[in-house]
């Protein structure tokens, strides 16, 4: 080999390593600040993800390049920062290993978004609707407050919105304590959620159809300050169409699903969502509603029907 080789070769060794250590230095800044930036997809790609990684790339390697010794200087200033918001409990390592795990979650396993044939029908008996949802009674808000923190609070820490981790625990007490119930023949009985309150007094258990159910999940949402919407749908059964209603609970914008989709599948309903998607719906103004139905065991569950006939926000 001859000097020129050599130093050619040496030079193409330093560019390989400095783009190594480049990219070890770039991934824990870019779990960090990836949630930050707005979603740009074509597609099912990305853009934000791949724009950011390689921004903090090249700004990475062109220091490590000109100002290695303030890199370092800056990596172990990282790394002491890091020790004391760990034991302080302001960001713990445990707090670091979940967002790793959450990038890792979102690039290898999407949310699915439902596609829906929106009809713009008149919600009935929107009036007995609302009256029912009396989430400002006494007995509702004191039943909501207790349940939504009866759930997840050993981990509720693990996520940016702690009313994300209410909702969900008045979701797993809720549906825990359901048994579906008929109405009165060819009539749509309302149960205020009150009323539906008092039902645990007898057996300890919630009675009611989609109905009741959505009142007394809506009720429960609103009186601890999230938003909600009740939806109208049809769903087949057969040759039959069969009137249904389910609520579905405000998530945020899509950039906070990706926290939201984590947190379902790989924190608090790890086994209920085992092997499925987390579904949800996106309205016109880009904001991200999950389905709180009963008919699976976890909040984003998949929808029983494509069609929207009507929808009221509460």
């Amino acid at each position: 080999m001859t000097e020129t080789e050599g130093h050619h070769h040496h030079k193409g060794g330093s560019i390989i390593l400095l783009g190594i250590v480049a990219a070890v230095l770039t991934m824990p800044l870019f779990i960090l600040l990836y949630k930050y930036v707005p979603a740009l997809e074509i597609g099912t790609v990305r853009l934000d993800h791949i724009i950011l990684f390689l921004i903090i790339f090249f700004i990475a390697y062109y220091l490590l390049k000109k100002m290695r010794m303030v890199v370092y200087i800056t990596l172990v200033g990282g790394l002491v920062v890091l020790t004391i918001t760990n034991f302080s409990g302001f960001y713990t390592l445990d707090h670091l290993y979940h967002d790793y795990s959450e990038f890792l979650y979102n690039i290898s396993q999407s949310s699915l978004r439902q596609k829906f044939e929106e009809h713009e029908t008149f919600f009935r008996k929107e009036k007995e609707l609302r009256v029912s949802i009396d989430y400002k009674e006494p007995d509702v808000r004191n039943y909501a407050t207790s349940v939504a923190v009866k759930h997840f609070q050993e981990d509720a820490h693990l996520s940016t919105n702690r009313k994300w981790v209410q909702c969900f625990s008045i979701f797993k007490e809720i549906y825990s304590n359901w048994t579906y119930v008929y109405d009165p023949i060819d009539e749509d009985y309302y149960s205020s959620a009150s009323n539906t309150i008092k039902q645990l007094n007898d057996d300890g258990k919630f009675k009611g159809d989609c109905d009741d159910y959505s009142i007394m999940m809506a009720a429960c949402i609103k009186s601890i300050g999230g938003e909600v919407r009740l939806v109208r749908t049809v769903v087949k059964q057969g040759d039959r169409e069969i009137g249904h209603m389910y609520p579905e609970v405000k998530f945020g914008d899509v950039k906070d699903l990706e926290s939201v989709a984590y947190l379902i599948k790989n924190v608090y309903f790890v086994e209920e969502s085992k092997g499925k998607s987390v579904y949800y719906y996106v309205d016109n103004k880009g904001f991200v509603w999950l389905n709180f139905d009963y008919n699976d065991p976890y909040p984003g569950g998949k929808y029983m029907s494509e069609v929207r006939e009507s929808e009221v926000i509460i």
